[in-house]
């Protein structure tokens, strides 16, 4: 076991010693550059906006080409360029603009639903965002939870081995038996395999951090602390922070958006019920028997109607089916509206909840503190024994560690309730 803590004791030495030191804002400003997923995010957001343009573009006039071979005999024969055969041999050929005139008005929409998805990226970009920035905190605040665990365990670890060699020489003595030295070598093992476990579960807290900014995992980085800070909770207006989240909130406004893009997709499906206009201008020359030098083109012009009359009702279900749509966009926006009022109020509660037991923790630390030094005393005076003395010291470890977790607790609370705000 001693070898074995020992080796992680190295680790972590190496780990910390000559590596880069990395601030909160340091690791969160990498993760906004390397993290693969609000990467993608961004790449999307270039698309929604060349799907703008594509949408301006549908509806300029479009040019194209069309062309073809066909032989036709007057026989049961095959003939081919060439053949004696006699046949009737067409190469044709035609350049046509197409300008759409009306179409139910499925280019103007389209455009709109593309102008639409472009504010809506905006905000799903400020999501994403909100999201890793929470990520990268949530996984620094391990870190250095965790590193002051390794310290507790360690002092821990140092006093309870002073008090151990001090039993064991008194067994030694036979000043004690051996029942009352015995708790203290347990002890000992004990919080030696708390130890390893603790840098065990640091090294893997900080290769997950490593993934979420983007570093490599063989990287040496050392996080510096954060000061902790109290916040004046009465300064917090809840009711008015709920009334601003439902008007401007991101997720709010993803939703309304939403709602929108469905809403128009609703007028695009009604198109589908009415006619589709076009003019077309095109130039066509045609070479029969293949002898002509094509010189002979000419031009036709005119106007396109296509209208679906009749198709057993399948477009007009189409339609009824994007309504429903509609309808169930609006019960999706006011569940998320009900739902962000809720986080926020419990946000809040969490505030208030971590605030008392940090308040109440340090009190309890303090008297702990204060006690588990007497205690110890009265040990190494014999008063009291060896039992008794490691309860007090459990004791002490467990308000420590519980102290160190609410304090971080409450910063990441208070980070997440500003950002649902957002």
């Amino acid at each position: 076991m001693k070898k074995v803590m020992s080796l992680m004791l190295i680790l972590m030495a190496s780990t910390i010693w000559g590596s880069e030191k990395l601030t909160l804002n340091e690791s969160l400003n990498m993760a906004y550059k390397n993290n693969y997923e609000y990467q993608n995010v961004k790449i999307d957001q270039d698309n929604i906006n060349l799907q703008v343009l594509e949408g301006y573009k549908s509806a300029a006039p479009k040019l194209d080409y069309s062309g073809g071979y066909i032989a036709t005999g007057d026989k049961n024969k095959m003939s081919m360029i060439g053949d004696e055969t006699k046949s009737d041999q067409r190469l044709n050929h035609q350049l046509a603009i197409t300008q759409p005139i009306y179409n139910g008005g499925t280019v103007i929409t389209g455009i709109e639903i593309a102008k639409i998805s472009q504010e809506l990226m905006t905000y799903q970009l400020a999501k994403s965002k909100s999201q890793l920035k929470l990520e990268v905190i949530e996984g620094y605040l391990k870190i250095l939870a965790q590193v002051e665990t390794i310290k507790v365990y360690q002092i821990s670890l140092e006093e309870v081995k002073v008090a151990y060699e001090q039993a064991k020489r008194k067994y030694e003595l036979n000043l004690i038996s051996k029942s009352d030295y015995l708790p203290l070598k347990t002890k000992v093992i004990g919080i030696e395999t708390d130890l390893v476990e603790a840098q065990n579960q640091y090294e893997i807290y900080m290769i997950q951090f490593k993934n979420i900014i983007g570093l490599p995992i063989d990287q040496d980085i050392d996080l510096k602390s954060i000061k902790y800070e109290k916040y004046d909770l009465d300064l917090i207006d809840l009711s008015g922070d709920i009334n601003y989240a439902l008007l401007n909130n991101k997720d709010s406004r993803i939703s309304q958006l939403n709602t929108d893009i469905v809403e128009k997709q609703e007028k695009i499906s009604r198109a589908d019920l009415l006619p589709q206009i076009n003019a077309k201008l095109a130039y066509n020359a045609e070479d029969r028997h293949l002898n002509d030098s094509m010189d002979k083109w000419y031009w036709t012009a005119g106007i396109e109607v296509n209208w679906m009359l009749f198709d057993f009702g399948k477009s007009w279900d189409a339609y009824t089916r994007s309504k429903n749509e509609t309808k169930k966009s609006e019960n999706i926006k006011r569940k998320m509206l009900d739902d962000l009022g809720v986080t926020i109020r419990t946000n809040y509660i969490d505030l208030v909840k971590l605030n008392g037991a940090i308040e109440a923790g340090e009190a309890e630390l303090d008297a702990s503190q204060e006690n588990y030094d007497l205690q110890k005393r009265k040990y190494n005076e014999g008063i009291i024994s060896i039992t008794d003395y490691l309860i007090y010291e459990t004791q002490l470890n467990d308000i420590k560690l519980s102290l160190i977790k609410s304090k971080l607790d409450y910063y990441y609370a208070y980070e997440k309730y500003l950002e649902d705000l957002k």
